[in-house]
């Protein structure tokens, strides 16, 4: 059963949206085997912060705050993973609307359930179908109108709840890989990965990955190397660092024209995309201790989004 309150409605017309904070019941996490080795489990909180500047100017700003449950089972190879919290809030104001919605419907996905490869990683999402059984009843709960995007015109909320909907009813369904756009979330990307497996990081990693750009919604060619590696006592700390493989720079080029030349009066300059990570293991866990992740995003000099996120451990 869900945890979300509008999930669990029985008459599915007394939930109110006005303040979109995904409140739920603090789980426990999966049980222990026998030793208490085979099961990882740990509580995060996490932050991040969204930065756009034009010309060097902060033209919207935003922050998201998630806490979550995280159960490994090393023996069978299985995650799990339950948002308990969820807050944002976004400047300008419109933009804030928009972040309440995107919680709203991300909040369908608030218990993940995993199969994890021999590196860590997830390969398979086992409870896809509770999410989509989640969006039907969110889509048909709480977003009949848009009301609750109050900087909106009675139209403009009317076109947006359409679009929501034309789009969630594709990235919720049987056919659309699901898993992989999880994978891309900061969370997954930090957590889920071959530390789990082994101390053996030094190096480039043995895959490429396909991450998507926030200025210009299309997917980018990623490779990670993993460095300066410190092994001291109970702690190991390392950096994973991006390299951009590939890019659309044409289409990259021409998005810029139309869509932010008007604006910046400044012609394409150079296309710049990076992920700096720094992660601390605590070794007696197994578990990330903290990490800082920044992904820097820009066409030089004249427009930049930069990414912000922490993930810190904290008592269960």
């Amino acid at each position: 059963m869900s945890r979300f309150k509008f999930f669990d409605s029985e008459n599915g017309t007394d939930q109110g949206i006005e303040k979109v904070e995904l409140e739920v019941a603090r789980e426990q996490p999966m049980g222990n085997s026998a030793d208490g080795k085979d099961i990882l489990s740990a509580r995060y909180r996490s932050e991040q912060q969204i930065i756009t500047r034009h010309n060097g100017d902060i033209v919207s700003n935003g922050v998201l705050k998630h806490e979550y449950l995280l159960s490994i089972d090393l023996v069978n190879l299985l995650a799990q993973v339950t948002i308990t919290d969820a807050y944002g809030s976004y400047e300008p104001e419109m933009l804030n609307d928009l972040t309440q919605l995107s919680l709203l419907v991300d909040s369908v996905r608030h218990e993940q359930k995993f199969a994890l490869d021999k590196k860590g990683r997830a390969i398979d999402l086992l409870n896809k179908s509770d999410m989509i059984s989640n969006w039907m009843t969110l889509r048909t709960m709480q977003l009949k109108d848009g009301k609750f995007l109050t900087t909106f015109t009675s139209d403009e909320q009317a076109e947006i709840i359409k679009e929501v909907n034309s789009y969630c009813d594709v990235i919720f369904s049987d056919n659309y890989p699901m898993l992989e756009e999880l994978s891309k979330n900061l969370f997954h990307y930090t957590v889920f990965d071959k530390y789990l497996m082994t101390d053996q990081l030094e190096g480039k990693d043995d895959r490429t990955s396909e991450f998507y750009s926030n200025m210009f919604n299309i997917p980018l060619k990623i490779e990670f190397t993993y460095e300066n590696i410190i092994d001291e006592n109970d702690v190991m700390k390392f950096e994973k660092n991006s390299n951009l493989l590939y890019a659309d720079f044409k289409l990259i080029t021409d998005i810029y024209k139309e869509k932010y030349q008007p604006v910046l009066h400044y012609g394409f300059t150079d296309y710049i995309y990076k992920i700096n990570s720094r992660i601390e293991i605590d070794k007696k866990q197994n578990l990330i201790k903290q990490a800082n992740v920044t992904i820097t995003e820009a066409v030089k000099n004249n427009v930049e989004n930069t990414i912000h996120y922490t993930l810190k451990q904290v008592e269960l």
